[in-house]
């Protein structure tokens, strides 16, 4: 027998409060910790790159003018393919679901997208290999949108050398971003971990707090390291692995790293009429990732036992 709920406005308007409500809640965890910008378009510009000169020595009494052209090259938002979650509400328990946030019908569709959003951050498909774009995956840059993609430099990288997330990864990490120009004194490098590694940054705190009363340091009691060296560390399992127990735990600059936004979260709901009028709700949106300095991101490679 169909469920046969008409789907008013005051419905649609619910819906999409408490959705909006629920996504703030169990949403994407990288978004916070990225830049964003408005996008229209097939392609929009994340940054003109402008190369490195050398002076030139002069000869002599040369009275012409010397031309030292610096190499120019974009970088790109590209028109993405859509995130996407939905389902039919063919009973009365499911589609009172949608008024509560924390239901487990909302709590579900809402980390969805949360985890999609992460996704394009990163620059990874959801089986955990390189897509295009973020931070881990190859961008977008030329002359136009799609004239050719730029990977991210093995300079950028610490191999995993058979350890770990170790202090010695996290001092290389943070002395290649300082000579990368970036201002550790005005900004906070962000770090994506996994529990593994958080079990690690727990390891190390416990080293380091041997000689004193272990039940008093809060990263003990808490058992959650936040900061350490000059990083804030994000939680997420979404992390790709190079091989079956080495992780690519990636560190950026917030400011390096630009999310383009066509069109954000947008939830909605109706009836379906060509599946007997059935309630159908719906949330998508529309978002690029770029990394606007590769020198903005570094990635530390990390084994799991």
């Amino acid at each position: 027998m169909p469920f046969d709920q008409l789907v008013e406005a005051h419905h649609r308007t619910t819906f999409k409060a408490t959705f909006e409500l629920a996504l703030q809640q169990n949403g994407s965890k990288l978004r916070p910790h990225v830049g964003e910008t408005a996008c229209s378009g097939e392609g929009a510009t994340a940054a003109d790159i402008i190369g490195k000169v050398d002076y030139q020595r002069g000869s002599g009494r040369r009275r012409s003018n010397i031309e030292n052209v610096p190499g120019r090259t974009r970088r790109w938002h590209v028109f993405p393919d859509p995130l996407e979650t939905g389902q039919y509400l063919d009973s009365v328990d499911k589609f009172r679901m949608i008024e509560d946030p924390t239901s487990k019908l909302m709590m579900a569709h809402t980390a969805a997208i949360g985890r999609g959003i992460d996704d394009i951050i990163l620059g990874i498909n959801p089986d955990g290999t390189l897509y295009q774009g973020g931070i881990l995956g190859p961008i977008s840059e030329g002359k136009q949108p799609g004239s050719g993609t730029k990977a991210l430099p093995s300079a950028q990288v610490t191999v995993h050398g058979g350890t770990g997330l170790t202090i010695e990864k996290l001092r290389k990490a943070r002395k290649r971003l300082g000579l990368d120009e970036n201002d550790l004194d005005r900004v906070t490098p962000i770090m994506a971990i996994t529990m593994n590694q958080d079990d690690d940054l727990l390891g190390i705190v416990e080293s380091a707090s041997a000689n004193l009363n272990m039940l008093e340091q809060p990263h003990i009691v808490d058992g959650k390291v936040t900061r350490l060296m000059g990083f804030q560390f994000v939680r997420i399992n979404r992390l790709p692995k190079l091989q079956t127990n080495v992780r690519s735990c990636p560190v950026w600059i917030k400011d390096m790293v630009e999310l383009g936004v066509w069109q954000d979260v947008k939830p909605d709901m109706w009836n379906d009429t060509h599946a007997r009028n059935t309630p159908y709700m719906h949330a998508d949106a529309w978002m690029d990732c770029v990394r606007i300095q590769d020198e903005g991101v570094h990635v530390a490679e990390c084994t799991e036992s």
